[in-house]
C-alpha cells in the first residue's frame, strides 16, 4: 500500500508585521517625538501587548536601527547628478529635508551608528560620488560619515531656532560692549543669514576644504 506523503503544516499566521511595527514607531515619534517611542507604546497602539512584539522586533535598540532603515529609503539617488561636490550637496538637502520631516532623528544619527540595508545605500551612494577622487579610502568613509553628521547638527539646530532668546535680549547683550567682534560683523551685514544659504555654503566649504576632487590624503 502507497505511503501518503505527509501533509505540510504551517503555523499561525503572522498577526503583525515588522514593517507595521516601524511605521507606527516612525509616526509616533515624529508626532511626539522619540522619546514618546517604546515597545510597550508601539504594541498600545496595536491594541495588544509588548510581549507579541518580541517576535519582530528584539529590543529599542533594534527598533530605532529599523526606524533609521526606513526613513533612510526616503533618499532619491537618480537625483544626484554632477561633479562629485553636486552630487555629495544634493544628498546634504535631501537629508535635511528628511530630518525635518522627522524631527527625531538628528539625535540619533549624531549619538549612534547605524548600519542597515538603507543606511548602507546612502553610504554606498556617497562613496560612488566620491569613486574618481583622488581621496584615500579613509578620506572618503571620513567624508561621508562626516557629511552626515555635519547635516544633522544642522537639523537640530534648525530645530532650536524657535527657541531663541528674544532679538531684544540678543541686542541688549550687544551694546553691552563685551562682543566687539559679533557686534561689528553683525552691523557689516547686508541683509539677514538665510539658513539655506548657510547650510549649502557650509557643506561645499567642508567639501572643498577636505579636498574632494583635488589630492590624494
Amino acid at each position: 500500500m502507497a505511503k501518503k506523503s505527509p501533509q505540510k503544516t504551517t503555523g499561525p499566521k503572522p498577526r503583525y508585521s515588522r514593517e507595521k511595527i516601524v511605521e507606527l514607531a516612525v509616526d509616533l515619534a515624529d508626532a511626539q517625538g522619540i522619546e514618546a517611542v517604546s515597545l510597550r507604546a508601539v504594541a498600545s497602539s496595536l491594541g495588544t501587548g509588548p510581549a507579541s512584539l518580541y517576535r519582530y522586533v528584539k529590543s529599542y535598540d533594534q527598533l530605532t536601527e529599523l526606524m533609521v532603515d526606513r526613513i533612510s529609503a526616503e533618499y532619491d539617488f537618480d537625483a544626484c547628478t554632477g561633479s562629485a561636490i553636486e552630487q555629495l550637496v544634493n544628498i546634504a538637502h535631501q537629508g535635511r529635508g528628511i530630518m525635518r520631516r522627522h524631527p527625531w532623528v538628528p539625535l540619533i544619527v549624531l549619538q549612534k551608528q547605524v548600519m542597515t540595508h538603507n543606511s548602507m545605500a546612502y553610504l554606498e551612494r556617497g562613496l560612488l560620488a566620491l569613486a574618481d577622487t583622488e581621496l584615500s579610502a579613509a578620506v572618503k568613509l571620513h567624508t561621508i560619515a562626516m557629511l552626515n553628521s555635519l547635516t544633522a547638527a544642522f537639523a537640530l539646530n534648525d530645530q532650536k531656532q524657535d527657541e531663541q532668546q528674544e532679538a531684544s535680549a540678543v541686542n541688549e547683550a550687544l551694546q553691552t560692549g563685551a562682543y566687539p567682534q559679533l557686534l561689528r560683523t553683525l552691523s557689516e551685514l547686508k541683509q539677514p543669514l538665510d539658513r539655506d544659504d548657510a547650510f549649502e555654503q557650509g557643506i561645499r566649504t567642508y567639501l572643498h576644504g577636505i579636498g574632494v576632487g583635488v589630492g590624494k590624503y
